[in-house]
């Protein structure tokens, strides 16, 4: 995957989009394959991001945002009968937990023909938790095996939100993955190992590597920073601290995103993860994931 390719080329982001709804009324637009697309677009990149919104008033708004950030609607359905996905989000000290609706228009999202060829796009990105409708299961599982059929690499980002994750999704979510993200305490529930220091995440990703595959994997551990982890080679690098802390809700989104921007600059993996570690602490001065604030974007 070269630089000049990688960044004439579009990643193709695929998942859901939904409205987090805050306890005090706030409504923000996210989920986690959105978050990553809308901030790839903001780190000039060019995403094309699949998904399905209801023929309802939030669909719409998704569908305006989109256009205003000038992100590419070609991939967003509308399915009628639908709602648009929603989460209710709760804050303990700045802590996030979530209430998943179920089922949501981006549990349907239909078969899209994009690989024509093996140049189509740079990366395919999906995460978690849409592999919950069968639908979208479906959907992207057959995307992931057009990616490997046309050489494409397969960006995989672990989400785990209970009751809406399951074990035996792992050989479509890591087999043949060239690039794997989690979180160490996700990291530490897959694998039943602890993961408190750099050997024990280093083993951690090994056995579990074994088992279910995966090439390089990025594994985030909140405020303490980022692991890359490719054969047994471990890059780390510090999380700075947020000049203001808001909420963390999205920083995990903003890692991903500025990690997959840094590969498709063919950056090295220090560079990536000090990028990327950058980045996730500036979502959390923000409320919510996303921002149509240019300069959030600049000079990572």
């Amino acid at each position: 995957m070269s630089t000049s390719s990688s960044l004439r080329l579009a990643p193709l982001i695929v998942g859901e989009v939904l409205f987090d709804q805050f306890e005090d009324g706030r409504k923000i637009l996210g989920g986690a394959p959105f978050n990553v697309a809308w901030n790839l677009r903001g780190l000039q990149q060019r995403p094309t991001f699949v998904s399905a919104v209801g023929d309802d008033l939030d669909g719409k708004t998704i569908r305006q945002r989109m256009a205003q950030w000038n992100m590419d609607l070609v991939g967003l359905q509308t399915l009628p009968g639908q709602r648009t996905g929603t989460v209710e989000v709760s804050l303990d000290q700045g802590q996030p937990s979530y209430e998943i609706v179920f089922p949501c228009a981006y549990d349907f999202i239909r078969p899209v023909p994009l690989f024509e060829s093996a140049d189509s796009f740079s990366l395919l990105y999906h995460g978690s938790l849409a592999l919950r409708g069968e639908q979208s299961r479906e959907t992207i599982t057959r995307l992931g095996r057009q990616a490997a059929a046309a050489q494409v690499p397969r960006f995989v980002d672990i989400n785990i939100r209970q009751p809406w994750f399951d074990r035996q999704w792992l050989p479509v979510l890591v087999q043949d993955a060239k690039f794997v993200k989690l979180n160490d305490e996700e990291l530490e529930w897959l694998s039943s190992m602890p993961c408190q220091t750099d050997d024990q995440i280093l083993r951690a990703v090994q056995s579990f590597r074994d088992q279910h595959g995966g090439e390089v994997y990025f594994i985030t551990c909140g405020s303490r920073g980022a692991y890359a982890i490719e054969g047994d080679q471990l890059t780390f690098a510090a999380a700075p601290k947020p000049d203001v802390m808001v909420d963390t809700v999205g920083a995990g989104d903003g890692f991903a995103a500025a990690t997959i921007d840094g590969l498709l600059r063919a950056l090295p993996y220090q560079e990536v993860l000090d990028r990327a570690v950058q980045f996730a602490a500036r979502i959390c001065t923000l409320h919510g994931a996303t921002t149509t604030d240019e300069n959030v974007y600049r000079t990572i």
